[in-house]
């Protein structure tokens, strides 16, 4: 919430509108300018959706004078769209009701709740089965060499980064560089220029000192002893695609791939002020942990072991694309004032909260979910058949349906990793 709280605008300096507290009303539809509560049961009838306004408080600039714009006991605020309910959620009018006033509501007091009614339809968002971001997940590739893979997941991007083994020395492998980078040359970059503290930090057994020697030997043989040097010698291998993308000023190599190595490179590992000395720690550990299963091959990290999974409820899910549909919205904000404003002369006073579209939150859930497309372009991510209509076959087939997990891998290779019973699902799984 706090990367998206303030909108600005490059042509006015003054000019800002900023949320300051964000909440979801009451389920309501919205028919001819007047709301009214709903039900479920109404809203399975008369094809709706069952969603809750959400509001804002915002506080801005009209002409000269700021204006804020707050709700008074819970009521009031800027709506800024309409989100689908779970039932049985929290914000949901059938919670913490008691059988009779459910049979009222014309709910079964046996109903589960747990989905969503979207134009009339029951939708359950299945429960997704991911490896887990921000671990390090040690593994064997087809040349049989090992290497490390960390997927790292930051509020505004998700990168892969690996860390490969090629004939006995170690790379930094990264899509936003064209090559692989020789380690050290990386560590250096990062400001840890002393090969013994690189040692150190992997490990102060000779197994592992010999180990890297062939890494470090490298190394010297480019010729890079500084970070100056390492930075320079990154900066040459930023991909084309990506150089556009970071510097639209011209801004010298160096810069470029400290930036990345800063930002891009392994991003959940925070950098404050370029101090790097956090992430080539955990780059250390990456390399020790490489070093392990070189030495001992039971160290390979099991992708079907349970404790390296994570799974994504409903609500996470909804968040992810509510952040999309938001970034979208305050985009849309973004260019509406530049238009306006860069235009000196005008006579009305220029009032943001008109432009305040409601149907681009509302729409894009309300699509999501209805179409179970989940998009989401930051992060490239795009995602078919997340929902499914909810099987009311029998009482079980319905709560199965909302247990039901899927995993991310390809139904078409016959890989019987997956597939195969995990001891570890015990007691996690049905």
């Amino acid at each position: 919430a706090k990367a998206n709280e303030k909108v600005t605008c490059d042509t006015d300096p003054n000019f800002y509108l900023k949320y300051t507290n964000i909440q979801v009303g009451k389920p309501s539809v919205e028919e001819d300018f007047i709301v009214e509560e709903i039900t479920p049961q109404q809203c399975r009838l008369r094809d709706m959706t069952y969603a809750a306004p959400v509001t804002v408080d915002v506080e801005y600039t009209r002409g000269k004078e700021i204006v804020t714009n707050t709700s008074k006991n819970g009521v009031g605020g800027v709506t800024i769209g309409r989100i689908p309910l779970m039932l049985r959620s929290s914000r949901c009018i059938l919670t913490g009701k008691s059988e009779e006033e459910l049979a009222r509501l014309g709910e079964c007091p046996l109903d589960p709740g747990g989905y969503f009614v979207v134009k009339g339809t029951e939708k359950v968002i299945l429960i997704q089965e991911q490896l887990s971001k921000n671990r390090i997940i040690i593994d064997i590739d087809n040349k049989g060499e090992v290497g490390a893979s960390v997927t790292s997941s930051t509020h505004e991007r998700k990168s892969k980064t690996n860390i490969v083994v090629k004939h006995g020395k170690l790379y930094l492998r990264h899509n936003t560089f064209t090559d692989d980078i020789p380690i050290m040359v990386a560590l250096k970059a990062m400001g840890c220029e002393s090969d013994q503290e690189v040692v150190q930090m992997v490990g102060p057994d000779t197994a592992y000192a010999s180990l890297l020697l062939p890494s470090l030997l490298e190394c010297s043989a480019l010729a890079i002893f500084t970070q100056q040097q390492a930075l320079e010698y990154c900066g040459g291998k930023v991909r084309m695609a990506t150089r556009m993308m970071y510097s639209r000023n011209k801004r010298s190599k160096v810069d470029e791939a400290r930036d990345i190595l800063a930002g891009v490179v392994l991003a959940h590992v925070p950098v404050p002020a370029y101090d790097f000395r956090q992430k080539w720690v955990y780059v250390a550990i990456m390399i020790r942990r490489i070093l392990h299963a070189m030495v001992d091959p039971t160290q390979v990290d099991d992708k079907d072991y349970y404790g390296n999974k994570r799974l994504e409820l409903a609500g996470q899910l909804l968040a992810l694309l509510f952040e999309d549909c938001f970034k979208r919205l305050n985009a849309d904000l973004k260019r509406q004032a530049d238009a306006v404003l860069s235009k000196s002369n005008r006579a009305t006073q220029f009032d943001i909260i008109k432009c305040i579209r409601q149907d681009t939150l509302s729409n894009g859930l309300e699509h999501a979910i209805s179409s179970g497309n989940w998009t989401v372009k930051r992060f490239r991510m795009e995602r078919k058949g997340v929902t499914q209509v909810l099987s009311r076959l029998s009482f079980i087939s319905a709560l199965g349906m909302m247990t039901r997990i899927t995993s991310q891998f390809e139904k078409t290779r016959k890989v019987s990793g997956p597939r195969a019973l995990q001891p570890s699902q015990w007691g996690m799984l049905c």
